[in-house]
Formats: C-alpha cells, structure tokens, sequence
C-alpha cells in the first residue's frame, strides 16, 4: 500500500504531466480523461466497488474504467514495474522542432 507522501507526489507528477500527454489514444480514447479519473481515484482514494459503482461501462468508457483501476492497484502496490508511477505510462505530445 502507498503511503499518503507517496500518493500526493503521484497526484502532483500527474498534474504536471496532464498539459503534455496527447488528448486522444490513436483508438480515439480520451487519455486526458484517464489522466483526470486517476488523479480523482487518488485524491479519494476510491475502492475497486466504488470505481465499477462510478464508472460503470454504461455511463463511461472502457477506457476511463480501467485508468481508475490502474489507479487503485497503484495505490494497493499491485502496478506493473516497467514504469515508475501512473504518470510515466501517458503518451505525450511529440515535441515540434
């Protein structure tokens, strides 16, 4: 389990990564929203019944429903090791030369 320093530098390197991740995945998914739903799941620190409760396939997409979960097994220490954080794993806008 992340501690609450953990998560609150989490929480900061996703704001501050937001405004450079690209908007839509190239299936036209909406990556800012999953950025949004993460820092949300963070901030509240949301349960996996909470997040299937709230972000049902219904009312959001499939997308946004398992940026929460990815979320919440950050926090549960359950999160892949090839990224350090939620942060690194957005795409970014490439840089214009």
């Amino acid at each position: 389990m992340k501690t609450k320093e953990q998560i609150t530098k989490e929480i900061e390197a996703l704001k501050t990564v937001r405004p450079k991740v690209r908007p839509m995945s190239m299936f036209g998914d909406d990556n800012l929203g999953g950025v949004d739903v993460q820092v949300e799941v963070l901030v509240t620190g949301m349960d996996d019944e909470y997040i299937y409760d709230r972000y049902d396939r219904t009312s959001f997409s499939e997308y946004i429903l398992d940026a929460a979960l990815q979320a919440r097994r950050w926090i549960d220490d359950e999160e892949d090791d090839d990224c350090e954080g939620l942060a690194c794993g957005w795409p970014l806008k490439e840089k214009k030369i």
